[in-house]
């Protein structure tokens, strides 16, 4: 039999672990709760007229009421009825005896009231273990039992404190399971007479205001109660969501929500779905309270995306709210003249391309820019010109005495002093060689004078001295490239080479 009766209550107890748990904040309830009390005292601490415990077990009731002021705080109020016997023959312990009106000299019959906390732990669970504490007021009455009857009163202030576990059922009625331990404070008031022989036996030479006296100092309830709770489970911002569950319990009313009860943004703009009339509106855009992007200065791109708020009204803009500028010089197209100003070129204010050196290829663009005008240039702005990589030999007919490059050498060397600013890392070498004829001293000396005045010349054309090293060799005849027995292998050793020297 006792084996069933665990199974029952094991499926009843997981039933109510699986149902569904509701809110306590702001609820009201109310209940019944019993079915026992149990006067706790020895029979040797009584120091009435004999040794026994004078009260047993007894049965009572309770109705409660509860008001939740948050997730786990809860104020209950409750009054009840509460009655047992004495056992005048007893002389042990009876405080976990059931009561009997049998050898009985006194009924006790109480009505208990009382005004507690409780605290409920883990409140978003159907199951919570919870405290209890408070105070009660005890309204006793003590009836002889005996032929010359004859009641009397007394009024109790108690300590209560408890321990219990509450399981929802449902969404309105909860099951708990207490024990509540009460313990006397002081005698408020009693109508029993000193050293009557008329009062119950139980009572009999008793001081009811001198707790050391006392049948008894305190009661242990062990008890069940249900509550109904009034009306459904809150939901306090009407989202559909109950407070218990809820996430997001100040979602702003009209708003759509998720299971959790918190609001839903599908285009991330700040503004609720529900309450947003615009529900596509682009990432990053500032929106009104609607939901809808704000465009100050009217371009189509919203504020937020647009990097520039302050376009002209009616210039065309591209995607991120700035005026187009098809040729990428800087001036917006409304305001540019030449709207296809070459990429990278130098622009003025109207968007009208630079050309310092009037060569045709703009500032910005132009890697020469201070050629000067008239000159032929190459898509870069520079002089067309090859470049300075091999020697070059200049075969002179120096006049009698001379040693001035003639007009056949000037052409040649106009034209490496141009090559030579365009590539501006090239260096050269201008060496002086003579033939055999006459004394070596004089055609070292003479060969050196040649070489320095093609420097000289190339230096009047621009190119920096620093660039150039001008030298005289003579007649060594290492540097002989023809024979010196005939005029013309004389005038092929008469000669400056101009040799490249990269840097």
């Amino acid at each position: 039999m006792r084996k069933p009766l665990v199974v029952i209550l094991a499926i009843i107890l997981v039933g109510f672990s699986t149902s569904f748990a509701v809110e306590w904040n702001s609820r009201l309830g109310v209940g019944l709760r019993g079915p026992l009390f149990a006067p706790m005292v020895s029979g040797d601490k009584y120091q009435g007229a004999d040794t026994s415990e004078p009260f047993m077990m007894g049965l009572g009731g309770s109705f409660e009421a509860k008001y939740g002021i948050s997730r786990s705080w809860v104020v209950g109020f409750s009054v009840g009825y509460w009655m047992t016997y004495d056992d005048s023959t007893a002389g042990e312990d009876q405080s976990f005896k059931m009561y009997s009106n049998k050898n009985a000299s006194t009924k006790v019959s109480s009505v208990p009231l009382s005004l507690t906390g409780q605290y409920y732990f883990i409140p978003e669970s159907n199951v919570q273990p919870y405290l209890l504490f408070g105070l009660g007021l005890d309204l006793s009455s003590f009836e002889n039992q005996g032929a010359i009857g004859g009641s009397y009163t007394s009024t109790d202030l108690y300590s209560k404190i408890g321990a219990g576990i509450n399981f929802w059922i449902g969404e309105s009625i909860t099951f708990d399971i207490s024990g509540r331990f009460n313990y006397l404070l002081t005698n408020l008031s009693n109508d029993l007479p000193e050293n009557n022989t008329d009062l119950p036996i139980s009572i009999r030479n008793t001081d009811m205001s001198n707790i050391s006296t006392r049948p008894y100092l305190a009661m242990l309830e062990p008890s069940i109660g249900f509550t109904y709770f009034i009306g459904g489970a809150k939901d306090t911002d009407k989202d559909g969501i109950k407070d218990k569950v809820d996430q997001c319990p100040d979602t702003p009313k009209g708003a759509l929500v998720d299971e959790f009860g918190c609001p839903l943004d599908a285009d991330g703009d700040g503004v609720y779905d529900g309450l947003d009339t615009c529900n596509e509106t682009p990432q990053g855009a500032i929106v009104d309270i609607t939901g809808c992007a704000l465009d100050g200065d009217i371009d189509g791109v919203p504020d937020g995306i647009d990097l520039c708020a302050d376009s002209p009204l009616g210039v065309e803009v591209d995607v991120y709210g700035c005026p187009l500028d098809n040729d990428k010089d800087g001036i917006p197209d409304f305001k540019d003249q030449q709207l296809d100003t070459p990429l990278g070129a130098i622009v003025d204010q109207d968007g009208v391309a630079m050309d310092t050196d009037k060569d045709g290829v703009p500032d910005g663009i132009d890697k020469c820019p201070e050629d000067g005008e008239g000159i032929i240039v190459d898509e870069f702005g520079c002089p067309i010109a090859k470049p300075l990589t091999e020697m070059i030999r200049l075969n002179i007919n120096y006049a009698a005495g001379s040693t001035e490059p003639d007009d056949a050498a000037k052409v040649i060397l106009d034209d490496i002093a141009e090559r030579m600013k365009i590539y501006s890392d090239v260096k050269i070498e201008i060496n002086g060689y003579t033939d055999a004829l006459g004394r070596s001293i004089s055609n070292l000396k003479i060969s050196e004078r040649r070489a320095q005045a093609v420097m000289d010349y190339l230096e009047s054309k621009g190119v920096p001295a620093d660039r150039m090293k001008a030298q005289g060799f003579g007649e060594n005849d290492k540097y002989f490239i023809d024979t010196n027995d005939t005029p013309e292998g004389r005038q092929k050793n008469r000669r400056v080479d101009i040799v490249p020297v990269t840097q």
